[in-house]
């Protein structure tokens, strides 16, 4: 599958109200990512070298993946390739103004076992090819995925938090 299609699956998908997927598949640390969310960013820690400060601290936005298998040019492989739609200038980020497809990569552990720290954490990639790649680590909880996220450029170090819920009508998303 080209870029593309997956570019306008994820996108019906989360136009559509589709809501992600988080099946336990008795406690095995596989829940699957598939579908819409909506996601939350907070800035804790802008880059040191900005050019101006940050206009907010919170963006809020959409995270869509489809199953699929991908690689990154450094060699990581992935289990979901998926699009979001999150405005990271906002908070700083984004400043080369790369004008790609807005990639997100995900994977889940390997061989977590269930009583392991791992077990139901995910690793999500921003931007995975470019030269600033945002890095967003968390865990699963009743909800959704909670964690921190990094982004390393030639500008230093940003960091912050991050959520995932599953997606809602826009009636009922959490405003920003």
């Amino acid at each position: 599958m080209n870029l593309r299609g997956l570019v306008l699956i994820v996108l019906a998908a989360c136009s559509g109200g589709s809501a992600a997927v988080i099946g336990d598949n008795e406690r095995q640390s596989s829940r699957q990512l598939t579908g819409a969310w909506d996601a939350t960013m907070s800035l804790a820690r802008p880059y040191p070298l900005a050019f101006n400060a940050s206009p907010t601290r919170r963006i809020c936005g959409t995270i869509g993946f489809v199953d699929g298998r991908a690689q990154t040019d450094n060699g990581s492989n992935y289990e979901s390739n998926g699009v979001y739609r999150l405005d990271l200038t906002r908070l700083g980020l984004d400043w080369l103004d790369d004008n790609r497809y807005p990639v997100a990569l995900a994977r889940q552990p390997m061989a977590a076992t269930p009583h392991s720290a791992a077990a139901d954490s995910v690793t999500i990639i921003l931007n995975p090819d470019s030269q600033e790649r945002i890095l967003l680590l968390g865990r699963y909880d009743a909800g959704g995925i909670d964690g921190d996220w990094t982004a390393q450029s030639a500008r230093g170090t940003a960091s912050g938090s991050f959520s995932l819920r599953p997606h809602r009508e826009r009636s009922q998303t959490v405003r920003c």
